[in-house]
């Protein structure tokens, strides 16, 4: 079982199948910890024990190609309503996190196939499914989805690849009335190609979004904006099929 270990100033994602778990702060026993209760390391540090959520499991994930950040996840999942009991299909995994932040959305009753063509990277998908215990809501396929896919009765399809917009017409077929495609890219001309498409094939209610998030460093006297932060991350055009 995975557990947090939360304290001020640190925050560790431990196995209690591990027994003891290392850290600057001393060893910690796992064999008697329960969630909500207070454990001390050998060298007298306490922590606090919580059950991690999936953003805490995501953070330890193992990482290839970039990934769609939380707040990019968190609009597609705004604009769309995505809910426990969707089919979802993922096109272009990269590592996983989109499939595995909509695989924890729709369970325990509906599904994500996320399609993978890079062997390195279905790899990698797989041991994040196993990592944060969703195996029996996300399928990875290692696979190219401009080549096909079998899913259908979908309610939502996201795309991260290249080509998206030539994927328009299937995902159209693929799709519920009212189900929803989502194209994610960091370049707008991208979205261009892929707007162009969707309405080409009848998608309605279009629009492209950006997500800008600041974090802010408030303090007594004196708050301000983060250094080196990074803004832009990507853009979002979802449409749905009538």
């Amino acid at each position: 079982m995975k557990i947090l270990l939360l304290s001020k100033d640190a925050v560790f994602l431990a196995d209690t199948a591990q027994k003891k778990f290392q850290t600057q702060y001393g060893e910690i026993n796992l064999e008697k910890v329960r969630i909500g209760k207070k454990i001390k390391s050998t060298k007298g540090k306490e922590f606090i024990v919580a059950a991690p959520t999936l953003i805490d499991l995501l953070k330890k994930a193992k990482r290839g190609p970039q990934i769609i950040t939380p707040k990019d996840a968190g609009a597609i999942a705004a604009i769309t309503g995505v809910t426990s009991g969707w089919r979802c299909l993922d096109a272009g995994s990269g590592s996983g996190f989109l499939a595995l932040f909509l695989g924890n959305l729709v369970r325990p009753n509906g599904n994500v196939y996320t399609y993978e063509k890079k062997k390195e990277n279905y790899e990698i998908v797989k041991k994040n499914i196993v990592h944060c215990g969703l195996e029996e809501t996300v399928t990875v396929k290692n696979a190219d989805a401009l080549k096909g896919f079998k899913e259908k009765n979908l309610d939502l399809i996201t795309l991260d690849m290249q080509f998206a917009e030539k994927l328009a017409k299937r995902a159209h077929n693929a799709l519920k009335p009212g189900g929803w495609l989502c194209v994610y890219s960091p370049h707008i001309e991208q979205q261009i190609k892929a707007v162009k498409a969707m309405e080409k094939e009848g998608f309605v209610h279009m629009k492209t979004v950006e997500t800008i998030q600041r974090e802010w460093k408030v303090s007594h006297g004196f708050s301000h904006p983060r250094h080196s932060q990074v803004v832009h991350t990507g853009f979002i055009t979802t449409g749905r099929k009538i």
